[in-house]
């Protein structure tokens, strides 16, 4: 059994799926919306490239240095679920983190395959047609994949992330209150047709290299803020009204008190007479002799 840093557990590897899947809900949770649910599924996945980053820079990933590559192949595009707002100030932050994040990720791939990767000759082994040990040969492999995903795959999604998210914040498009809702059920499926295969995999090598790893409580915690913020409906409605409730209230109250500082003051003998004297004008308004 080859133990790896935390992080890495059954738990924290199926929050891990858990989260891809629910990337059309987070995509449909922020267009036209304040609230800030996109905000946790980028802490949620900050954290976890950090998680990868310093395994990789420390080596200490073993078998677990043959996926980075995959999942940054994957994560270009998922990532761009978490990027939808209802305002340019969150568009910027969700924009820039979510490109800094795909960024990250492309670092760790590559200082897996740079330090982890030649510990693992005759010793790592992975699904690819049939079982396969890592050797020189498949590590060229790797590299291709590699140099391809950092050409082509990177770029595209750093710029489509940035720009999609300030499109998606001007955007006048409303989408019905239940879309979210509605996402979490439709959106699984969808995206299982596309990382089965990475789902698989990673099992597999986990699996086949007998790897164990302690849960991470604090990837645990973050995935749970995640799903809060995302089933958590948008406040701003509400906390509109309020305002506007309190800023009503100032005026009627600050225009009430104009009125009582103007208007003359009377001792009650002599307001009783203006008030009669008013009274008698409303009946007569004409006059009377």
């Amino acid at each position: 059994m080859v133990q790896v840093v935390p992080g890495f557990s059954l738990t924290n590897r199926w929050l891990l799926y858990t989260s891809l899947m629910l990337t059309p809900a987070q995509l449909m949770s922020g267009i036209a919306s304040n609230s800030p649910s996109n905000i946790g599924f980028l802490a949620y996945n900050w954290y976890n490239q950090y998680v990868w980053y310093t395994a990789a820079k420390e080596n200490n990933l073993h078998a677990l240095s043959l996926l980075p590559i995959h999942f940054n192949t994957i994560y270009a595009y998922t990532y761009l679920g978490g990027i939808t707002s209802g305002n340019i100030p969150m568009a910027v932050i969700l924009g820039l983190g979510t490109a800094g994040l795909i960024i990250l990720n492309s670092v760790a791939s590559w200082m897996s395959w740079a330090t982890a990767l030649p510990e693992g000759y005759g010793i790592y082994q992975f699904f690819f047609f049939g079982w396969r040990t890592l050797t020189p040969g498949w590590r060229t492999f790797f590299l291709l994949w590699q140099i391809a995903n950092t050409i082509i795959v990177v770029p595209t999604s750093v710029i489509l992330a940035i720009l999609l998210s300030i499109y998606a914040a001007k955007g006048d498009i409303t989408p019905p209150w239940y879309q979210t809702y509605f996402a979490i059920i439709w959106g699984p499926p969808l995206v299982l047709c596309f990382t089965w295969e990475l789902i698989l995999w990673v099992e597999l090598v986990v699996s086949r290299n007998d790897i164990e790893s302690e849960t991470d409580m604090i990837a645990v915690w973050l995935f749970v803020a995640q799903v809060v913020l995302l089933l958590m409906p948008d406040p701003w409605p509400i906390i509109a009204a309020t305002l506007k409730r309190i800023r009503l209230a100032m005026s009627n109250l600050w225009t009430h008190s104009t009125t009582s500082d103007v208007l003359p003051k009377h001792g009650p003998s002599e307001a009783s007479a203006v008030i009669q004297l008013e009274e008698g004008a409303q009946q007569n308004p004409s006059g009377s002799n």
